[in-house]
């Protein structure tokens, strides 16, 4: 009986530490990793802020215009711009919006022309141009950024322009106060990044009036043609 109960004793031990071992091999665990990367390029991004403001003309009238959100792809005709206007300025207000992730540039080129052909004619810096107030507001916009204009804002400001004492023809004479200083795409606004971390559904922006001035004058007649482009980058 005593080796019979030896035996027993055993067979328990043995099958005590098999089970321990089961257990442990049931218990096991292993590792695995997951290697991802990811990219966030520059963004920029140029649309429509909303509808134009015609003021001052005589006949003509906004043919397309903008809609907040959308490209910007602006139609105006001017109206009269003879002496029978006798408004102080036929302007046109265009409203931009700016969103970007990075410090960007707005550059504006101008292609001016006109059927007359003596010095009378509507001429590049006969056409005012300023970008307005500059606004950084809503939720995800970075409203600390900072810009920096470089035209002389609205060109209908009395500092923008006057008549010319020999001549008698009205002149914008700030920096960058008229067309003729857009004939190749020249910078117009620079800033730092517009946009916080906020998803593309976020239809907020950077805002700011793009403004087209013209006074009217004994202009040579004939009809006037002007084509801007606008171009936001990422330098």
């Amino acid at each position: 009986m005593k080796g019979m109960s030896r035996a027993y004793s055993l067979l328990l031990a043995a099958i005590a530490v098999l089970v321990a071992l089961a257990s442990s091999a049931l218990s096991q665990s292993t590792t695995g990793t997951v290697n991802m990367s990811a990219t966030v390029s520059k963004f920029v991004e140029l649309d429509s802020g909303g509808s134009v403001t015609l003021t001052g003309n005589s006949g003509g009238g906004v043919t397309t215009n903008g809609t907040a959100n959308n490209p910007l792809a602006v139609v105006i005709n001017l109206g009269e711009l003879g002496p029978s206007n006798t408004s102080s300025f036929v302007t046109a207000s265009i409203p931009l919006k700016l969103r970007t992730n990075a410090s960007y540039a707005l550059t504006m080129s101008a292609a001016v022309s006109s059927t007359g052909t003596t010095a009378n004619r509507i001429t590049a810096s006969d056409i005012g141009f300023g970008l307005g107030t500059i606004s950084r507001t809503g939720i995800g916009v970075n409203t600390g950024g900072t810009d920096t204009n470089a035209t002389s804002g609205d060109p209908t400001l009395a500092s923008n322009g006057s008549v010319n004492a020999t001549t008698g023809r009205y002149q914008f004479t700030a920096i960058r106060s008229h067309l003729g200083s857009f004939a190749a795409a020249t910078t117009a606004l620079t800033g730092s990044f517009v946009m916080n971390a906020v998803p593309r559904s976020n239809t907020n922006g950077l805002t700011l009036p793009a403004i087209f001035a013209i006074k009217p004058q004994f202009y040579e007649d004939g009809t006037t043609t002007v084509l801007a482009t606008f171009t936001i980058s990422a330098p």
